[in-house]
Formats: structure tokens, C-alpha cells, sequence
């Protein structure tokens, strides 16, 4: 689940394998260590000392946008296995924007774009712009790659795609959905072996693991941190293993832990659903402009109908083809953002011109939806079943998400049968390691959330403000799924910059309507 979003950083929804030694020869602290790292060293495990003691070696970044903002990289060695400190490590790549106003200096905030498997090392550009340079500039940066991907030991499975597919609209589809998860789980069983053991590591408590080593090894007794989309299950994963380090939590477009992860996709059927009635709305005004329909129901009959067209014959799109599986994720990729309307009539343009056998040339979103993935995807993508599956065991009776499927299609036609169709996770060879994180924590944190969230439901964010009982929760009246950073809004922006100036949380939960001329309706 990720907040579709125009930037640099890695927020989005492989053949070879990853040669793996032995733990390296780590760094250790010497007498000259701070005072604040020689304490943070002591509070974890004594077999963790080697990892916590470590002191990162800054240099350029060799990313444009970092560099030119002053940030510098690090890698620091982090277990495997937790249970076994001594064994296997991994890489894990980190920028930091260091603070420039240290007298008024607040402390480290980590990050997480979401995902899962969402790169994370840009995502500190974002802060200054929505914070302001005053507020940033109290802030020591952080942006933390999960294990698994960008410059922490990524993982590829030679994944010929996302799994997120459709289960169209009869036993023909449904079964054809259920080979294509299949056949993802075998290309990493290729690369990773029959058991995929190694695969078993990459997961929200142990990345919560590297978060925590990683604010020992930086010196700080808390951090603060800031997560959209599956970046909020990881912070309230932290919040709920480590309790007592973190300062300001900030969570945007959140899940609700009890619910991650079959049960969060699922949820967005409805959300999606609703999100395409408000488009079709819009676009029946439109009619002249795109032809859709002069009426919102004409309008859904025509998307409709695309994707039950190239259910039965995949549609020709310049290069590439769209059948019935891809065509309603690739409407869901599109629809993410109430700004976005004319974007996404123009790739949904595209597709109905394709379904009446016209010549077409792909929209930059249809060339990302329909091409092989690339190397960052294929990362991307194989980062996200491992935790997926890693993270919660799915229910592996595919009759079970067979009837789900069938019930979804009388209310949901369109995405019914694509967020509850079978999960790779119900063909994964192992169960997890250790039981999720499904409860709530003590730790205070904002909590932010569109009503019209697409893609974690606003019922998710109220979930989780319950099981945060220190918490607040600020609802945005939109529909779109990433807020801050990504959908300015003054009244969400004002409280959530005093939070982080300041600690203190608002005195109430509060209710935020659109800006004024923020709206394509």
C-alpha cells in the first residue's frame, strides 16, 4: 500500500541470488565514544553490544538531491537472525540532513515511505518544505532503508510482476490469478531455495530491530519518526517493542495492527469502490471532454467494461498488454489522489481507446503498470511478499478466497475480485518465525487520516487510534492516501508542525476540510 505520489523517493507498489557471508569484523567503539553512546550501548542485549557500538562512516551519498541538501550516508551491520547475533548479517544504508540549529536541536526522526518495500533514504527532502526550514533544521533527518531493499541488502526474486492481481470475473479468472501468485512464489523458491529460510528474516519486528540499533549506534536514547501507509505498522511496531524510545510519533494513512495485512487489502475494496463513484461523477460532467458518459453510471459501465474486455481478449497498449488481471490494479494505481482526476482519465482514456482496438500509446503510469519490472521494482516487489508473508500467516485454503471473491462481485465488480483474491502468503512453503504485532501501544502519537483513503481505509486509522489510547487522530476530509508531505493542508500542516515543534499533542481529535481551491470537484 503505498501514497502515489509525484517525488523522488521510493513510494510505489529478479534473477539472481544474494551471495551471503559470515558477520564482519565490526567496528568498535573506542575510549573517545560520547557520553550518550557510551549509555545507549547498555541498553540492549550484551550479544547485541558488537552492533550497537559501531560508529558510522560518513560520506557523500551519491544521490543528487541528498547531496545537494547536505545529507550524508552511513551503512551500519545488523543480525539476520536476531536469535543468533553471531551468524549471517546484512547492510543497512541510512542518510542523515544533520541539524544545522543545534541549540534549538530536537533529537533524530526516522522515516518509512511504506509499501512494504518502499525505499526510504531520500524520503528526509520532503520534511523541509512541509515542516519549514526553522522546524527541519531542529531535526537530525533520518531516512532508513528496510532491510531488503535500496542500499540494505535487497532482495530479488525475479518477480515478473506486482502481486496485486485480479480474479476477474469467473472460475476462469479466478484460477488464472491463483497460477500467477503461484508462479511468484516459485521464482523466489528458484533463487532462495525450496525453503526460502533466508526470506524468514525480512520482517516488520526485525526492521523495527535495525530502527532500534540503528538510534543506539547514532547516539539518541529515543527518536522521533515519522511513517505513511505500512510505514505506521512498522511505527507502531516499534513503539510497541521498544516502549519508552520514542518522542514524536507521527502516523499518516495508518493501519490498524489487528488488521494487517489480508484483512487491510480488503478493506480497500469499498474505499476503491467509492473512490471510483466520486471520479465517475466527475468525469460524467466531463463528458464532452472525455466521452466516458454524460452519466455517473455510464461512466462505471465504461471502465467496467474496459476491464471485462480485456478479460476476455488482452488489450494492445503500444508495447504492451493488459489483461484482466492487470487492468483493474492498474485503475486502482491511478486512482489514489482527489487531484489527480484529469491524470487518471487520461491512462483510463488510453485503455478504452485500447478496448475498442484503436492503436494507442501507454501513459507514463501504464508504461510502470505493464512493462517487465526493473531492478527497483523487482526489489520492491520481493521485499514485499517476504514480509508479507513473514510478517502473518494467510488463510492457505484457496476455496476460502474463492467465496470471498464471489460475494465481493454483487457490491464491488471491479475491485472485489482484486483485493480479495488468493494472497501469495496462502502458497508460501514456511510460517512465520515469531506471532505479529496486533495490538496497540502506550506510546503517544498523531495520528492522521483521509476519510476517502483508498488504499488504508479511514477505518484502519480509527483502529489504531483505539489501540493508541495516548493518541490523537486527525481526520482529513479528502479522498487520497498520504497526507503530510504529499496533500498540503494548513489546518493538518498547523497541528502537526506544532507537535513536532513542540511534543505536546493537540487537546482533541480534529476534523480538517480541503484547503480552498484544492479540489478538482
Amino acid at each position: 500500500m503505498n501514497p502515489r505520489i509525484t517525488r523522488t523517493a521510493a513510494i510505489t507498489t529478479l534473477a539472481t541470488a544474494l551471495a551471503f557471508t559470515g558477520s564482519p569484523a565490526l567496528a568498535q567503539a573506542t575510549a573517545t565514544r560520547s557520553v550518550n553512546q557510551a549509555t545507549t550501548a547498555a541498553d540492549g542485549p550484551d550479544s547485541l553490544r558488537p552492533f550497537v557500538e559501531q560508529r558510522p562512516h560518513w560520506t557523500a551519498c551519491h544521490h543528487k538531491e541528498l547531496d545537494a541538501a547536505g545529507a550524508r550516508c552511513a551503512t551500519i551491520r545488523v543480525p539476520l537472525d536476531y536469535r543468533n547475533p553471531q551468524g549471517a548479517t546484512l547492510t543497512i544504508g541510512f542518510s542523515r540532513i544533520k541539524a544545522t540549529d543545534t541549540a534549538h536541536r530536537i533529537g533524530v526522526m526516522m522515516h518509512n515511505s511504506g509499501g512494504p518495500g518502499g525505499n526510504t533514504l531520500d524520503m528526509p527532502l520532503y520534511d523541509e518544505p512541509a515542516m519549514g526550514r526553522q522546524l527541519a533544521a531542529r531535526y537530525d533527518l533520518i531516512g532508513m532503508d528496510p532491510r531488503g531493499v535500496g542500499r540494505s541488502s535487497p532482495l530479488r526474486c525475479g518477480t515478473s510482476g506486482h502481486w496485486l492481481r485480479s480474479a476477474g470475473y469467473d472460475d476462469t479468472g479466478f484460477r488464472a490469478q491463483a497460477r500467477y501468485e503461484a508462479d511468484l512464489v516459485k521464482s523466489c523458491r528458484r533463487v532462495y531455495g525450496k525453503g526460502m529460510s533466508y526470506l524468514r528474516h525480512f520482517t516488520t519486528r526485525n526492521t523495527a530491530r535495525d530502527m532500534d540499533v540503528l538510534r543506539a549506534v547514532l547516539g539518541e536514547r529515543k527518536t522521533s519518526y515519522f511513517g505513511i501507509s505500512y510505514g505506521t505498522y512498522l511505527g507502531a511496531v516499534y513503539a510497541a517493542m521498544f516502549p519508552g524510545r520514542t518522542d514524536r510519533l507521527l502516523l499518516d494513512s495508518a493501519i490498524d495492527p489487528a488488521r494487517w495485512n489480508v484483512r487491510a487489502f480488503r478493506d480497500a475494496t469499498a474505499a476503491n469502490e467509492a473512490f471510483l463513484d466520486t471520479w465517475a461523477a466527475w468525469a460524467a460532467r466531463r463528458h464532452t471532454v472525455y466521452g466516458f458518459g454524460d452519466t455517473p453510471a455510464k461512466v462505471r459501465a465504461t471502465v467496467e467494461g474496459i476491464a471485462r474486455q480485456a478479460a476476455r481478449t488482452p488489450l494492445r497498449v503500444g508495447p504492451y498488454t493488459a489483461d484482466g488481471r492487470q487492468v483493474p490494479a492498474v485503475l486502482t494505481d491511478v486512482m489514489a489522489d482527489d487531484r489527480e482526476f484529469a491524470r487518471a482519465a487520461k491512462t483510463i482514456r488510453v485503455l478504452h481507446d485500447a478496448a475498442r482496438g484503436r492503436t494507442v500509446e501507454p501513459t507514463e503510469e501504464l508504461r510502470a503498470a505493464l512493462g517487465p519490472p526493473d531492478d527497483t521494482s523487482d526489489i520492491q516487489n520481493s521485499l514485499q511478499l517476504a514480509l508479507l508473508c513473514g510478517d502473518r500467516a494467510a488463510p492457505r485454503d484457496l476455496s476460502w478466497y474463492r467465496r470471498n471473491v464471489e460475494r465481493s462481485r454483487a457490491t464491488a465488480p471491479l475491485y472485489g475480485p482484486l483485493f480479495n483474491g488468493v494472497h501469495p502468503c496462502a502458497l508460501w512453503p514456511n510460517a512465520p518465525l515469531e506471532p505479529p504485532v496486533t495490538g496497540g501501544n502506550d506510546a503517544p502519537g498523531l495520528i492522521v487520516q483521509a476519510t476517502g483513503d483508498p488504499r488504508t481505509s479511514y477505518g484502519n486509522g480509527q483502529g489504531l487510534h483505539r489501540k493508541m489510547p495516548n493518541s490523537r487522530l486527525i481526520t482529513l476530509r479528502a479522498q487520497v492516501h498520504g497526507v503530510y508531505t504529499v496533500y498540503p493542508n494548513r489546518c493538518v500542516y498547523r497541528q502537526v508542525n506544532d507537535y513536532l515543534r513542540t511534543g505536546e499533542l493537540p487537546a482533541r481529535d480534529t476534523v480538517c476540510d480541503k484547503d480552498p481551491g484544492n479540489d478538482t470537484h
